[in-house]
């Protein structure tokens, strides 16, 4: 789904990684960039993330932990629209930052900004994209909140008993999608797994809800790939890792 690939490539706009430059391609679409890119999507688990999500249509809330404001954060709400106007979910629920954990993390401010920004466009179709986001935060269609835990230095397996409130909210989703670098790290620990590993085994029994993250490689942690497939890519490129050419999606859906 092109949607999903869309929302991964705008983690590749990231200002720790581009010092503040834009690292976006210019002249190309997002759709576009999307399809240039598919091929170096390393590991793609989109239809059973679709193939979960239908069989629960519409599902009651699919969460996003947010990663970077700026474009990935656009990318976000279209995805979020996309489940929303599909009714693929009843409702979308996302989790930013209270401080910037890096330097580009949204928080409360950056996502007030980014509708503001939306409304006031001289572009119709932004405008009106914006109008409409703003009543689905009116409505609760769509809900923003911020959690201490989210900057605390605790992976994500530590999340049950540092911050349960938050497990148990992330628990009454059908799906939590985690956007981004740092979110992945978090939730393999950031160890020096071998590549291979799956991904479900790498998230140590984390699983308040069948989860999916959406990662564009920006350091040297990657789990949940076929057998030499690490060694064929570093073979083409040396710095595969730590670049965000290359992305992630990958699926753990929680056992019933």
């Amino acid at each position: 789904m092109v949607v999903g690939q869309v929302a991964l490539w705008g983690n590749k706009c990231d200002l720790s990684i581009s010092g503040g430059a834009s690292n976006y391609e210019k002249g190309v679409d997002p759709i576009g960039q999307a399809n240039v890119l598919r091929q170096n999507v390393l590991c793609d688990e989109t239809s059973h993330v679709w193939s979960m999500l239908a069989s629960l249509k519409p599902c009651r809330f699919v969460d996003i932990v947010l990663d970077n404001a700026g474009f990935e954060l656009f990318t976000d709400l279209c995805l979020a629209e996309f489940l929303i106007s599909s009714g693929t979910a009843s409702r979308v629920r996302f989790h930013g930052k209270r401080i910037p954990w890096f330097v580009s993390d949204v928080t409360a401010s950056d996502w007030q900004w980014s509708l503001e920004q939306l409304i006031t466009s001289s572009a119709a179709e932004l405008c009106q994209l914006g109008q409409r986001w703003q009543q689905y935060l009116l409505d609760e269609v769509w809900q923003f909140s911020t959690h201490p835990f989210w900057t605390l230095p605790c992976d994500y397996t530590s999340m049950k008993s540092v911050a349960r409130d938050l497990y148990d909210n992330l628990s009454s989703a059908d799906l939590v999608l985690f956007k981004g670098d740092l979110n992945y790290r978090k939730l393999v620990d950031d160890r020096a797994w071998p590549t291979t590993t799956p991904f479900s085994i790498a998230l140590r029994g984390f699983s308040p809800t069948s989860l999916c993250s959406l990662r564009t490689l920006k350091c040297d942690v990657v789990v949940g790939l076929a057998e030499g497939q690490a060694e064929s890519t570093r073979s083409q490129h040396a710095d595969w890792m730590l670049t965000g050419s290359y992305g992630v999606i990958q699926f753990h859906k929680m056992l019933s």
